[in-house]
């Protein structure tokens, strides 16, 4: 008769470091992307005693207090405003454009961004507003 030697039991231990990093790096790149999409420009809209919602997709710009300008989300500078504004307009059929305007802007730059978007070749403006809830 053979005999076979028992074997020996072996403990096997799973490191859980890496995987602990895998998941704080998605974590991290998640939450990063989710914001840049969305977009991260504020702007308090001035009140209007009576405003209409627009049907259908425009492209957006919104302008903030301090000036800071996003188009459809992304960060522009006020100088570049009608470059990318046209090549917005290449891409897309749309030609109206809804304008996020914080009530606390300059009127210079409200006009220097019009005249810019407008000589870009945009031919309707939607100025977005708030509307107070009535009493």
């Amino acid at each position: 008769m053979i005999k076979i030697k028992g074997s020996q039991k072996r403990i096997i231990e799973m490191d859980l470091v890496p995987l602990i990093n895998i998941v704080f790096l998605l974590l991290i790149f998640f939450m990063l992307t989710s914001s840049s999409i969305s977009g991260v420009l504020q702007a308090e809209l001035p009140d209007a005693q009576s405003a209409s919602k627009v049907p259908g997709k425009n492209i957006v710009i919104k302008v903030s207090r301090a000036g800071l300008l996003e188009l459809n989300g992304v960060a522009v500078e006020l100088d570049d405003v009608q470059s990318h504004m046209a090549q917005v307009l290449a891409q897309t059929k749309i030609k109206a454009v809804e304008i996020h305007g914080d009530k606390n802007i300059k009127f210079g730059l409200f006009g220097r961004i019009i005249e810019d978007i407008r000589s870009a070749g945009v031919e309707d403006f939607i100025f977005a507003t708030h509307k107070p809830l009535e009493p």
